[in-house]
């Protein structure tokens, strides 16, 4: 296993990948959210195939951390010619075994199995060949739509009569226009930026890390910029981007003095009539956070997991790992 402690830039191949297991993922969130802190890269390799599980020390109590944040859908290894399941575990296990002695826990947040790859329980499995004490639990979930081959129709006669009922209302007035931008200049991102400050939402903690995501997926013509305007006023702003044939909705916002007539709503009606009849994505995955305006728009929800691993040789990490277990047994009932 080597700590490699440089981001290089993606791979030819990257853009294959998820979305948030690609080097140019890691390597924004390294430079906008993690800037100064104390970034790994431990490696592994069997072969041709290879594994890197990125990382970061926690600066209040030294554990080793999943490099993610609220801006990632989920977490993985980066993988590289490693297809078979014995495989990519063999190549955590040998990451997780170097890791013994570096810190006395680490803990991996946000899991989630992706179509049936058990990633959560992979990486369980792996540590705990490895002499940690890894153990799973429930934080958060994921809303996502499988659209299986539905015209946007058929998914709209789907959605709950109250959120069809205000949109055909409020389309009546025809107040705005709406424009789905693939490219980020100056002028559109001033007209986000104007909307997001004009929402409810609270201040960007990282506002270098939403135009870095937008002009990285707008290079690979993965941007997906809707705004809402009303005349020469945009009112209402959404960051999707494609990663493979999923649609992810970063961010959405609008002007707090327009809520009377539904801009978000309007414009999210039309960001998913694009997306499913243009873009003829196979799912649209609404990132973290079980929020009840979710469900609205989606149809399945996914638990998304932390695994948090103990060093059982140091006797600092007995009370947490006791505690991690209760609530284990307290949120995942077997």
């Amino acid at each position: 296993m080597n700590r490699d402690r440089d981001i290089s830039p993606p791979r030819k191949d990257d853009s294959t990948a998820n979305g948030f297991h690609r080097r140019a993922w890691f390597d924004m969130l390294a430079r906008h959210c993690f800037a100064g802190s104390d970034v790994m890269m431990p490696q592994a390799r069997i072969g041709d195939a290879s594994a890197v599980l990125p990382l970061v020390r926690d600066a209040d109590d030294g554990r080793l951390t999943a490099l993610a944040n609220y801006y990632s859908f989920s977490y993985s290894p980066m993988f590289e010619r490693a297809k078979d399941v014995g495989e990519r575990e063999a190549l955590v296990r040998q990451i997780a075994v170097g890791l013994r002695g570096s810190a006395g826990r680490v803990s991996l947040y946000p899991l989630i199995d992706n179509d049936g790859d058990a990633m959560p329980e992979l990486l369980r499995r792996a540590f705990a060949a490895a002499g940690w004490i890894a153990l799973l639990t429930d934080q958060n979930s994921n809303h996502i739509v499988d659209i299986n081959g539905r015209s946007f129709d058929a998914y709209w006669r789907k959605r709950p009569g109250a959120l069809r009922t205000s949109v055909r209302r409020k389309s009546r007035a025809a107040r705005y226009e709406f424009h789905i931008h693939r490219q980020i200049d100056e002028r559109l991102w001033q007209e986000y930026c104007s909307v997001y400050g004009a929402s409810w939402k609270n201040a960007e903690p990282y506002p270098d890390m939403i135009r870095a995501i937008a002009a990285e997926a707008a290079q690979r013509d993965a941007l997906r910029l809707g705004i809402a305007r009303r005349g020469e006023s945009a009112i209402a702003a959404q960051l999707w981007t494609l990663e493979g044939t999923t649609a992810c909705i970063h961010k959405i916002a609008h002007d707090n003095a327009e809520d009377i007539h539904s801009p978000g709503t309007l414009l999210s009606h039309h960001m998913f009539a694009h997306m499913i009849g243009n873009e003829k994505v196979a799912r649209i995955d609404y990132g973290t956070g079980g929020n009840a305006y979710k469900r609205d728009w989606m149809e399945q929800e996914r638990p998304m997991l932390r695994l948090d691993c103990f060093d059982p040789r140091s006797a600092r990490q007995w009370l947490p790992a006791l505690r991690t277990r209760i609530s284990q047994l307290v949120r995942r009932p077997s």
